[in-house]
This record gives C-alpha cells, structure tokens and sequence, in this order.
C-alpha cells in the first residue's frame, strides 16, 4: 500500500488545503497522511476530504496543537474525472441574484462610527427583506463581529440563511480576533474557499 505525506505544519490559510488538493489531482497513493498544527486547517483539510470521496478520514492529535489527518483512496475517488472544488464554492440557492456580498467591517463607510453602524444594520437588515436575496454573504476582518451571538444583525442573518443564503466567514479572522466560540450563524471558512466565491460568475459587492 502506497502512502503520501504532507507536511502542512507551519503553513497559513489556506495553503494546507491546497497542498492536499493537488496531491489529490498529481500524485498517486493509496492513503494519504496530512500533518497540520491548527484547529482551522484540521476542519479545512477533513472538508475537503470528504467532499474529495475518500474514505477512512479520520485525525489524531499530536500534542502542541498538531494533528495528523489520514484518509484512503477507494475505487470511487480513483475513477473520478471531476475536478475537485471546496463545498462551500458550490451555488446553494437557486432563486438567489447570483451577486456575492463581501462585508470586511461592523460599518459602512469611513465617516461617524455610529453612523457607518446603523448603514450596516439597515443594509443587512435590507438584505434579508429582498425578494431575490444574494447568493453568499462573506465575512472577513472585523466584518466576522457581525456572526457572534451579540450582533445585532444576527436575525437578519439567520432569516438569510434560512433562505438557502451561504454566509461564510472568515476562519483566520475569527482566531485573529479571539471570537471564534462565540460564532452563531454561518460556515467557517478559509481564503481556498472564499477567493473561488469571489471570483464565481456574478457580480461581487464590496462592503469595508
């Protein structure tokens, strides 16, 4: 049985996703072995996995906050011709507009704080009321405070996705920031998946 080995400790968002997608797409093995020294990438990497068709995912930690993630090619994973994509780049709402909302901030604008604030509460508050709501909602930088359980946009954003919206936000961020546990809505994303929505077909808003 041939192993494959990916060193990924050391290595920021979100290049040990990457380096386990192109050894999925160039190299030849029968189980694979991911070492990776982050809670983020070990979520990333085991997505990708399961999206990818392998079989037997499953980690180990390793002390230090490192883990060892491995997983075995089957028949099925071997024979497809697919090219492989991260979940979240996949279109989750039909009836959405197909525009992308990037939101890098708690406020709209460079003005008066509180008045970039209540822009930003009236305009996902907006958003929500929309007959054709957008197809994703991505949060990054401070924009991630908008997810946490004090929001005051957090209905707003769970009757999005309640829609079918995708609402990703920003791992890193939310590590950067120290809020991770306090995330209430949303997926927990890295930059692989959030630059493929991005630069998706559609138009892209741009909120910092």
């Amino acid at each position: 049985m041939k192993k494959f080995e990916i060193d990924a400790r050391g290595l920021d968002c979100p290049k040990p996703l990457l380096r386990t997608k192109q050894a999925l797409e160039q190299e030849t093995f029968d189980t694979l072995n991911i070492l990776v020294d982050n809670v983020p990438a070990r979520e990333n990497v085991l997505r990708f996995l399961k999206h990818s068709g392998m079989d037997g995912i499953e980690y180990r930690e390793l002390g230090n906050d490192e883990f060892s993630i491995s997983a075995v090619r089957t028949e099925e994973s071997l024979a497809a011709d697919a090219p492989l994509s991260c979940p979240s780049a996949e279109p989750m709402n039909r009836e959405a507009s197909g525009k992308t909302v990037l939101i890098a901030s708690t406020r709209i604008g460079m003005g008066k704080k509180e008045l970039g604030r209540l822009l930003m509460k009236g305009y996902i508050y907006t958003l929500a009321q929309l007959d054709v709501p957008p197809r994703c909602v991505i949060f990054m930088n401070t924009g991630v405070k908008l997810t946490l359980g004090d929001s005051e946009s957090l209905d707003d954003l769970k009757s999005l996705d309640a829609r079918g919206v995708k609402i990703l936000v920003c791992g890193t961020c939310l590590d950067f920031l120290s809020v991770r546990d306090q995330m209430k809505i949303g997926v927990i994303s890295n930059m692989y998946d959030i630059a493929s929505e991005l630069h998706a077909p559609g138009d892209v808003l741009n909120f910092t």
